[in-house]
């Protein structure tokens, strides 16, 4: 009798441990399928981000918008996504979605300084100065090197005196960059107001080069200038054109005209990188002028086509119709 109670025993004991195998098996199966699942999701995030930045270096900014949608469909509202979504939408001139993706970018790290200057340039496109200046202030506080984007800003929302002091402020502690010298000076002269651009005097278009070339001797007037460097730039001189839009920058640190004009002779000159540089400082400046715009971006894509940027040139000119279209 005892020996049948102990083999009964030993059955049901040796069944429990069966079963108990089987239900750990079960479960070691059930957690190494959800790790497979979770890599094979972070694989496919990384493939569709990656394929969003290829895209987008090619200036397929759609298509680089469509693999981020399927990046944010696995995981989402991360901030590197919504800070390329923000990028392209911006290229694509889309900028209020380009401003809400941005948004969502700063309130999970609002100190980031490469989406803080991402929406001061979505403010800027949308001629929304005052909000580009209380993000560029955020941005100086922490980057004393942004400081000549905010006496920018100052000027064009017409707070003159700030960016005086501000200018000031830097020169007394001996870090006032060479290239804000000629803002110091002209603010200091009262020479610099809100950039705005003039309208052409026609009796001035009439007069020839060498007429111009005397009469700016004398009388160095934004109007006469205009003409001038115009007058230069038709009649292919380049080298002077070059030096006149040199020294012009010293007189007009804010005038974009100037820098186009400037820009405009580095091409010419086959200076391409240095015609860029020139170029992209002026359309800072600019306010509210679309056909001066577009002929920022037409220059602009010689520049990228000298320098062999393809898609780039492409871009610049087809945004240079668009803006002409615009104005039609």
């Amino acid at each position: 009798m005892h020996l049948r109670l102990l083999y009964v025993f030993s059955l049901l004991t040796f069944n429990l441990s069966a079963q108990n195998e089987v239900i750990d098996s079960t479960l070691i199966d059930m957690k190494n399928a959800d790790e497979l699942l979770e890599e094979q999701r972070n694989l496919n995030f990384e493939q569709f981000f990656f394929t969003a930045l290829q895209q987008k270096a090619i200036g397929n900014f759609d298509k680089a918008i469509s693999a981020l949608e399927s990046c944010q469909s696995i995981k989402k509202d991360l901030l590197p996504v919504l800070f390329e979504f923000g990028k392209n939408y911006f290229s694509l001139e889309k900028y209020p979605e380009a401003e809400g993706y941005t948004k969502k970018a700063l309130k999970i790290d609002s100190t980031n300084v490469y989406v803080q200057l991402l929406l001061r340039d979505i403010y800027s496109k949308q001629n929304k100065h005052l909000e580009a200046l209380e993000i560029q202030k955020k941005i100086a506080d922490k980057n004393p090197d942004k400081q000549l984007d905010l006496v920018i800003l100052y000027i064009k929302n017409n707070q003159i005196e700030n960016a005086r002091t501000l200018l000031l402020s830097l020169e007394k502690q001996g870090v006032l960059a060479s290239r804000l010298i000629p803002f110091k000076e002209a603010l200091m002269k009262g020479k610099i107001e809100k950039p705005v651009e003039v309208n052409q005097n026609k009796d001035l278009t009439k007069l020839s080069l060498e007429e111009l070339r005397t009469q700016y001797a004398t009388d160095k007037s934004f109007n006469i200038l205009r003409q001038y460097l115009l007058k230069l730039y038709e009649n292919k001189k380049i080298k002077e054109l070059l030096e006149e839009s040199k020294n012009a920058l010293e007189l007009y640190p804010a005038q974009p005209f100037v820098y186009l004009m400037q820009g405009n002779g580095l091409n010419q000159s086959k200076q391409y990188e240095n015609a860029l540089l020139s170029l992209e400082l002026g359309l800072d400046y600019l306010i509210d002028n679309t056909s001066l715009e577009a002929d920022f971006y037409e220059a602009m894509s010689l520049s990228y086509k000298g320098l062999n940027q393809n898609v780039k040139a492409s871009n610049s000119y087809n945004k240079a119709i668009a803006l002409r279209q615009k104005k039609l």
